[in-house]
């Protein structure tokens, strides 16, 4: 009896220990393969990340290359429009630009008036912009000459027969090929339509209402 006894507790053992081997077995095997689909798991993410952030830096670029690329176009229609006198170009007024070849048969007429401008300037285009109106309103279209100034070396004086400074813009006004008066403020800004029409009404020659 304690024979048979002892060889069932053996191989209750036995099997007992043969359950805990396949235990730890299944368990080490399955932790394998959490850890693997963990790993995984990782490596996706980091591709996602990965492409993600390319991605982003993609956008940005084209975003940047946009804003540069409008920023250009736009400074060239500006500069294009700069270039220009507004009124030759508009044909507010009926003659072309004045130069030196042509001016003294110009000046000779009854009342002429000037504008002397440099151009590629955006306050001297919004200048001409805003005499439109001045000009319109006292029927001046016949009257009124632009003068391209562009070369710092001419010598305006000399050009207009103008004593003392001119400075660029103004608007020169002759009467029967003398020179009468010149558009001029008394501070340092530049003159303005508004100074333009003071000029006409000090030499009656306003036409407004």
């Amino acid at each position: 009896m304690n024979n048979n006894k002892k060889r069932s507790n053996s191989s209750s053992k036995s099997k007992n220990n043969t359950n805990k081997k396949k235990t730890t077995t299944v368990k080490t095997t399955n932790n394998k393969e959490v850890k693997k689909v963990k790993e995984e798991v990782k490596v996706e993410n980091k591709t996602e990340n990965n492409l993600d952030y390319k991605s982003f830096i993609i956008i940005i670029l084209a975003l940047l290359i946009g804003i540069i690329g409008i920023a250009k176009i736009s400074g060239l229609f500006k500069n294009k429009d700069f270039s220009q006198s507004y009124l030759l170009k508009n044909k507010i007024v009926t003659n072309k630009e004045i130069v030196e070849d042509n001016m003294n048969s110009i000046l000779l007429n009854k009342d002429v008036f000037v504008l002397v401008t440099s151009l590629n300037n955006e306050d001297e285009y919004n200048l001409e912009k805003d005499l439109k109106k001045v000009i319109n309103q006292n029927n001046l279209k016949d009257n009124f000459y632009v003068y391209i100034y562009n070369n710092n070396k001419t010598n305006l004086n000399n050009i207009f027969k103008v004593s003392g400074e001119i400075k660029v813009p103004t608007i020169l006004y002759y009467k029967n090929g003398n020179f009468v008066d010149m558009v001029k403020r008394d501070d340092q800004n530049m003159i303005e339509a508004a100074d333009f029409a003071k000029l006409l009404d000090i030499y009656e020659l306003s036409k407004e209402e």
